[in-house]
């Protein structure tokens, strides 16, 4: 009881600094301020994290984990390889949306051994989602038998660490939500066949019909 209590209060705590992060940016973020936030002492903060590259480790990596256990629990279950993959990239783009930009950039400038260890878990993260997908793809017929899956899970991880790795910061020519769209599209059209095409289709119509409504 005592170790799920324990559990319980960590999420809530990498919950609360992940606000603050995305609030307020890594960078201006300090641990005085963390430690303000969660309303307990820096002594007790440093109870739970080494540093501020611990803290900011473990928030991503919690991030990373939440989102593994959303989309590969329940929703590939529910809907087919394609309709999984449009609405994965909108969840990407919404959290991109929704996130400061500079804290890509500030992982990587300020915290550089964590920025190598997350990129690491993002590619296992990604190359087990895709797995998933690419066979269900294949079994319904919506992506092609021929298609090379661990190369294609190989070559979308290499593009995702490309993003992760360039500096879009002040580059207006190619913001972010354009590139990591390309990125997906382009993996898409690379596997679908002719009735995977027709399904796109429709699924990018009803995506229209939605918005209309809404």
């Amino acid at each position: 009881m005592i170790m799920n209590e324990s559990i319980h209060i960590k999420e809530d705590l990498l919950l609360a600094i992940s606000d603050l992060f995305l609030k307020y940016g890594l960078r201006s973020t300090s641990m005085d301020d963390i430690a303000t936030h969660l309303k307990m002492s820096k002594k007790t903060l440093y109870q739970f994290f080494e540093n501020k590259d611990d803290v900011v480790e473990k928030v991503v990596i919690y991030r990373i984990e939440k989102g593994r256990e959303r989309h590969i629990s329940e929703e590939l279950s529910k809907m087919t390889a394609l309709q999984f993959l449009y609405n994965f990239k909108k969840h990407i783009l919404e959290s991109l949306a929704m996130q400061l930009p500079a804290n890509y950039f500030d992982i990587k400038k300020y915290h550089p051994q964590v920025h190598e260890r997350i990129l690491e878990e993002e590619a296992k993260f990604s190359e087990t989602l895709m797995d998933l997908v690419l066979k269900k793809g294949v079994t319904e017929g919506s992506f092609r038998e021929d298609t090379d899956i661990k190369l294609q899970e190989y070559l979308l991880t290499r593009q995702f660490r490309f993003f992760r790795e360039q500096d879009f910061e002040n580059n207006g020519e190619y913001p972010i939500g354009n590139v990591m769209s390309t990125i997906i599209d382009n993996f898409i059209l690379a596997l679908v066949t002719e009735k995977g095409r027709r399904e796109l289709e429709e699924i990018k119509k009803e995506e229209i019909r939605k918005h209309l409504k809404g």
